[in-house]
């Protein structure tokens, strides 16, 4: 039966050929800090090409219904916090 590998035994070199462009590459032993984050950003600059960014029109559109949901469960709290400030008072007073 074969040994299975582990992340830490995998050596791959920073430089990605063309037909595997896209992919993360896994893990890596490295020395510095510098290293590090240089794999680091070249990850990142690999996921934001995946990233599907909203058009302005869906963007527009998603803020306007967070404020009007917004505007509308504040105002009926409110409501509620007045009739029940009411109830308070008439029972109290």
């Amino acid at each position: 039966m074969a040994k299975r590998r582990t992340r830490s035994k995998r050596k791959v070199s920073p430089k990605v050929p063309p037909e595997d462009k896209g992919k993360v590459l896994p893990l890596q032993k490295q020395s510095g800090w510098v290293e590090q984050a240089k794999q680091f950003l070249y990850e990142v600059k690999i996921e934001f090409k995946k990233i599907t960014w909203p058009t302005k029109q869906e963007t527009m559109a998603t803020t306007v219904a967070v404020i009007s949901f917004s505007l509308f469960i504040a105002a009926y709290l409110g409501v509620v916090d007045i009739l029940l400030s009411k109830i308070v008072q008439w029972l109290v007073y």
